[in-house]
């Protein structure tokens, strides 16, 4: 049953009703949590999935808190191998750059690329695109 509510709430989300999708996100990461714990995968994809509901509804603080929380358990669960993880982290610098908090994004993009280039290799698609984003970000600032 909870998995076919998932079902539901992503379908809202990818319809557009996002303010019916992230309570549902929420009662299902709470009811996978009290099935199978709070690092339970579907309850951190619910939870990860909330939390990007908020960031579309405007919700920027609450949002990057949720995605903060989010990747700590992920960290403690999968490691920080885990492709999840770097997801995660590369979504909070996302939000970080939508609200322009550039001085907060430069260590961590560094950091990201460093972990990407461990990872995937330093010629993959994910890789160049935090390099690039840096040299981006660099020229920005020296104009």
């Amino acid at each position: 049953m909870l998995k076919l509510r998932q079902w539901r709430a992503a379908a809202l989300e990818l319809g557009g009703d996002v303010r019916r999708a992230l309570p549902e996100f929420d009662r299902l990461a709470a009811a996978f949590a009290r099935t199978g714990g709070p690092r339970h995968p579907q309850a951190l994809a619910c939870r990860r999935q909330a939390a990007y509901c908020r960031a579309q509804l405007g919700e920027a603080g609450a949002a990057l808190q949720q995605f903060r929380d989010v990747l700590e358990d992920y960290r403690a669960a999968e490691g920080d191998g885990n492709e999840a993880v770097g997801e995660l982290r590369r979504d909070i610098v996302m939000l970080l750059l939508a609200e322009q908090r550039i001085p907060e994004v430069l260590p961590l993009l560094a950091d990201l690329h460093t972990d990407f280039a461990v990872l995937y290799g330093p010629d993959h698609e994910r890789t160049r695109e935090i390099a690039e984003l840096i040299e981006r970000l660099r020229r920005t600032g020296e104009s």
